[in-house]
């Protein structure tokens, strides 16, 4: 099942990487363009195209991230089997150590039974020879005994003593093969129980074989995601080059875009007013600031508020774009003339959720609304992108506008 699902794996990067060499083969260098609509094609097939860039380098940083999670897993997997196997290990040591006793003790008790059997074969030489000896004398050897009796007694006993002596041998005997049995019986318990004890080690072997292979198994899994972690790595990488490059084009045509703009704020001229530089913040509140003027590249600032909060201009001037942008989405320029020195200020108000709510040509004053706070455009989230061009050059907007 692993195995499958790593091979699937492989083939999504596979399919990927030779999605993203076809979209690299369709880039092509920015080419010049004479009309704004042309330079707002090429930056809108860029943008979809770094899209698709974008979508693919979060597919790669997912299968990487997941190849990860499962191959730390499968070596958590892995070190648990190695603790069980290591734990099978001692216990298999263990009961071989107690095999190897018990034989011990059985080698013991087979060289007690060898000497039992020594003891009762020799009482029974000695009672075969004591038996002989006692039908020698019932076969008439008897007589000369008897005639050397010197007394009643004696001559009354002697058979009584014969009797005596076979009994007790009898007696002997009976003791010592009982003590034999007993020992081998002694001996049958212990090989027994050695028996027992490699039936559980036989058990314990194959519980530890099995494991084994059930680790090599997990080890190969996690090899096998080294692999697609690779690939994923391969793939994000050849990705991001592809990426800079687009964004390269990107950036040149929003470049020549931006040039158009500020010629046309050149061929506008200057309005018939002059800035008193008494500037006001375009909206009436605000959550809070995020990104500032500078960071990252970062062209204005952001202020961060709720979808239709109005805007406004940060003085009076004349509309001279109320238009869509790939970027800004629906934007509108004011330009708010000269100061005294001759410096001319041009503000623009990005992001609005719907079309402007002024026209190109149309005065407007610091009440008026622009349009309203909103996420269109390359966005993420409700807010005012508010830009400031001094002599067409963007500059902070908060050395100017209060916040």
């Amino acid at each position: 099942m692993k195995q499958n699902r790593w091979k699937q794996t492989i083939s999504v990067l596979l399919s990927t990487v030779m999605a993203v060499a076809v979209i690299g083969s369709s880039m092509t260098e920015v080419a010049a363009a004479s009309t704004e609509q042309e330079l707002r094609d090429q930056i809108a097939q860029y943008q979809q195209q770094l899209d698709d860039i974008n979508k693919q380098i979060s597919n790669a940083q997912s299968d990487k991230a997941d190849a990860e999670n499962t191959k730390k897993l499968l070596e958590q997997q892995a070190q648990t089997i190695q603790n069980q196997i290591s734990l099978l290990t001692t216990q298999i040591n263990d009961t071989q150590n107690m095999i190897s006793s018990k034989q011990q003790e059985i080698d013991q008790k087979q060289a007690d039974i060898d000497a039992k059997q020594a003891d009762i074969d020799e009482r029974w030489g000695d009672f075969k020879q004591r038996m002989k000896a006692m039908q020698q004398l019932n076969d008439g050897g008897s007589i000369a005994l008897l005639s050397a009796a010197t007394n009643l007694y004696e001559l009354l006993s002697f058979q009584q003593t014969l009797s005596d002596i076979y009994e007790k041998d009898e007696e002997v005997l009976a003791e010592m093969n009982a003590e034999y049995e007993d020992l081998n019986n002694q001996k049958q318990e212990l090989e027994t129980a050695k028996a027992d004890l490699e039936t559980q080690m036989n058990a314990l072997a194959d519980q530890s074989s099995q494991l084994e292979s059930k680790q090599d198994e997990l080890v190969a899994s996690a090899q096998q995601q080294n692999e697609a972690i690779s690939a994923a790595e391969a793939l994000e990488n050849s990705l991001t080059e592809d990426q800079k490059e687009l964004q390269k084009q990107y950036n040149q045509a929003m470049q020549q875009l931006d040039s158009l703009l500020a010629q046309a704020v050149d061929n506008a001229g200057t309005p018939p007013i002059v800035c008193s530089l008494n500037f006001s913040c375009p909206l009436d509140s605000y959550k809070y600031l995020t990104t500032l003027f500078g960071e990252d590249g970062h062209t204005g600032t952001d202020f961060a508020a709720y979808g239709g909060t109005p805007i406004h201009p940060i003085a009076e001037g004349v509309v001279i774009a109320a238009t869509w942008h790939d970027s800004y989405g629906n934007y509108v320029m004011v330009n708010h003339g000269a100061d005294e020195d001759g410096n001319t200020y041009v503000s623009l108000y990005a992001h609005m959720q719907a079309p402007a709510s002024v026209s190109v040509g149309q005065t407007v004053s610091k009440g008026d609304t622009l349009g309203y706070v909103g996420n269109t455009g390359y966005s993420f989230g409700n807010h005012l992108h508010l830009e400031l061009r001094v002599n067409n050059v963007r500059t902070n907007p908060l050395n100017y506008v209060p916040h």
